[in-house]
């Protein structure tokens, strides 16, 4: 198996993991009357902290320190994505009458691809992957 499709499954596996944390913390905000939309921000940006870390260590390796860049680039990939997702889930929810949690995991299903190709591309890559010779 390539390399390319072990940082594809790790980050998979840590997307699950991801994905359990946000559900488990958007359910808890909902059922106590937090508004959808805050409960996704909030939830969502529990899950991306695990995220960098787990991807930061597992899936991508990175063994020197964190860079401003790659942090900054992190979040920009994130933020994106989310805004993605918080776009999606008000049309399946309020437009098309898809269950909350339903709606939230379609949308979750979608975003890992944008987020494995952005995260593989823009954050967890060296200066000579990104064609920049020193």
């Amino acid at each position: 198996m390539t390399n390319k499709w072990i940082s594809f499954i790790k980050f998979a596996l840590v997307g699950v993991v991801n994905t359990l944390i946000d559900f488990v913390v958007y359910a808890l905000l909902t059922t106590i009357g937090v508004n959808y939309i805050l409960a996704q921000w909030i939830s969502y940006s529990v899950g991306i902290l695990n995220s960098y870390v787990m991807n930061r260590k597992w899936t991508f390796e990175r063994k020197e320190k964190s860079s401003k860049r790659e942090v900054i680039s992190f979040v920009i990939v994130n933020l994106i994505t989310l805004s993605l997702t918080s776009f999606l889930l008000t049309v399946l929810y309020n437009k098309w009458g898809i269950p909350l949690l339903i709606s939230k995991l379609l949308i979750t299903i979608a975003s890992v691809g944008i987020n494995f190709i952005g995260t593989k591309l823009f954050v967890f890559t060296t200066k000579k992957e990104r064609g920049i010779h020193i």
